[in-house]
């Protein structure tokens, strides 16, 4: 990536969060790089939102392509960050950004080992979504 006086800022993870951000980060005039592991920008609001709750749906998607359509926003999918993924947070930092954004959800469930947790009518947050 090349060095110039504009800021450059990865943002790892396209939910709401991320997308959010990269608005505000552009709005400011700095060039943002987001990278998501899911082909589809919008995370828990893609992928989680009942299918009844269409009109919600229908205008974050309407949110989220204006942030998309910015001109100094980039949109990497399909990319998997981490140890493991496609690309390191190592490899991030060596690529000349000025700063990388975690904005990466609930990617899997944990339980905080209190008394009950695995009563019947117990359940995660995620699962519900």
């Amino acid at each position: 990536m090349e060095q110039s006086d504009r800021h450059i800022v990865a943002i790892v993870g396209a939910g709401p969060a991320g997308l959010f951000a990269a608005r505000e980060l552009a709005s400011q005039g700095v060039q943002v790089v987001l990278f998501n592991r899911d082909i589809k920008p919008g995370g828990l609001a893609e992928y989680g939102i009942y299918p009844d709750k269409i009109k919600m749906k229908t205008g974050l998607r309407a949110q989220f392509r204006q942030i998309l359509e910015m001109p100094n926003v980039e949109y990497y999918g399909n990319v998997l960050i981490g140890r493991q993924g496609d690309l390191s947070l190592e490899d991030l930092q060596g690529m000349g950004f000025q700063a990388i954004l975690v904005a990466a959800g609930a990617q899997g469930t944990k339980w905080l080992g209190l008394p009950g947790v695995h009563l019947r009518g117990v359940y995660h947050a995620k699962d519900v979504v």
